[in-house]
């Protein structure tokens, strides 16, 4: 991240080349890692993977009417519009894997692609309907880079398929760059906007929520249905990454409030380098893993 800041400020990586990197990491490095997580996968994970599947949905429901209903009442209307897209989708879809690897292991990147399937679907149709009022084309939906190799990834591990070696190696090469790019990426975005003005009480409070509130209560909620230790980690962690980029992207053009969308992206993405060491402990603490 402190690269990524460094080259922003320093103008080697411009909007230009920060977009290319965006397009590279969403579809070639990350659908790379994600397939190679299935490589050494076996169909008897399937019944954590189902659990997985349905904490991700259970927790988009209950986001999306709580922002709806009880949290940003008093927020203006294009403001609102920002915070709810921001509270429904988080930067799990961009940041997820190379988080997940990084605590639990190559393993575990299974289960933040299950976990992150109906988020991406989410993406592509209520967070752009919130914006915009329409939804995305099904094709684009469907054959998304990221799905494709979720997909593939599952055939693989059903079928019990063993990849020729130029494949897997090709694979995990590729899969490998996702975290450093990742990192340098979001370093670069932090590096494009002044702190003036953007500690705010509604980007704190929106702050709040996402990275302490949130994962927090679902933590509670799994501690207490003795959910399996990676499946409710893996979500507890994915539901604590902060606003995605996406946000500034759409309300920019959608003609949404871009301004507010950078603050809340700043702040989020700034503070979670504090709140995910925390959350991690914290799952130790109730998990004991």
């Amino acid at each position: 991240m402190l690269v990524g800041f460094i080259t922003a400020k320093t103008r080697i990586v411009d909007d230009h080349s920060r977009s290319s990197l965006c397009d590279l990491i969403l579809n070639v490095f990350l659908p790379c890692n994600i397939l190679s997580s299935f490589f050494n996968t076996n169909p008897s994970q399937l019944p954590s993977l189902g659990i997985t599947f349905a904490i991700s949905v259970l927790t988009l429901v209950a986001c999306f009417f709580l922002a709806h209903f009880v949290l940003y009442r008093k927020a203006g209307k294009d403001q609102k519009r920002v915070l709810l897209y921001a509270t429904i989708i988080s930067n799990a879809s961009f940041l997820g894997n190379p988080l997940i690897e990084n605590i639990y292991g190559f393993d575990a990147l299974i289960y933040s692609a299950v976990f992150l399937i109906p988020l991406r679907i989410a993406l592509w149709t209520l967070g752009i309907a919130i914006f915009s009022g329409g939804t995305a084309s099904i094709k684009k939906l469907v054959f998304h880079p990221c799905l494709v190799a979720t997909y593939l990834g599952i055939l693989v591990m059903v079928t019990g398929f063993s990849p020729p070696a130029l494949v897997s190696r090709l694979a995990f090469s590729l899969g490998n760059c996702t975290t450093p790019v990742s990192m340098m990426v979001v370093g670069s975005i932090l590096g494009l906007v002044s702190a003036k003005n953007m500690f705010t009480k509604l980007t704190l409070y929106y702050t709040a929520l996402r990275l302490v509130f949130l994962p927090i209560a679902l933590l509670g909620i799994l501690v207490l249905l003795r959910a399996p230790v990676i499946p409710a980690g893996v979500s507890v962690i994915l539901c604590g990454t902060p606003a995605p980029v996406t946000t500034s992207i759409l309300a920019t053009k959608y003609s949404g409030d871009k301004e507010f969308a950078s603050k809340i992206i700043f702040v989020s993405t700034l503070l979670s380098v504090i709140s995910i060491p925390f959350l991690i402990w914290l799952l130790q603490f109730a998990l004991g893993n």
